[in-house]
């Protein structure tokens, strides 16, 4: 992962997240299978915008991220270009 992190803490983390939410639609205590629909949709309206933050950071570092690699291939390019020349220059 871009920043460092253990994606066994990860999933560990997202499945006591589910084990949560599934405790919190028991806790509703209807078997009404539209009001557990509409909870479940209350809760996600709560919980979707951070998730949604925390993907566009993820994103954002990501680009970051392949845009220095970009730079790097280029100066890289670049070097073995004059390399390339100055080996040319000195057979000659």
């Amino acid at each position: 992962m871009p920043n460092g992190g253990d994606p066994k803490k990860l999933k560990a983390k997202v499945e006591a997240l589910q084990l949560s939410i599934e405790g919190l639609i028991k806790l509703l205590g209807s078997n009404d299978p539209n009001k557990r629909l509409e909870y479940w949709e209350r809760l996600k309206g709560i919980t979707t915008p951070i998730e949604v933050q925390l993907v566009e950071q993820q994103v954002t570092a990501t680009n970051a991220l392949v845009t220095q690699a970009e730079i790097s291939i280029r100066a890289l390019g670049d070097a073995a270009k004059q390399i390339g020349g100055a080996a040319k220059s000195a057979a000659h």
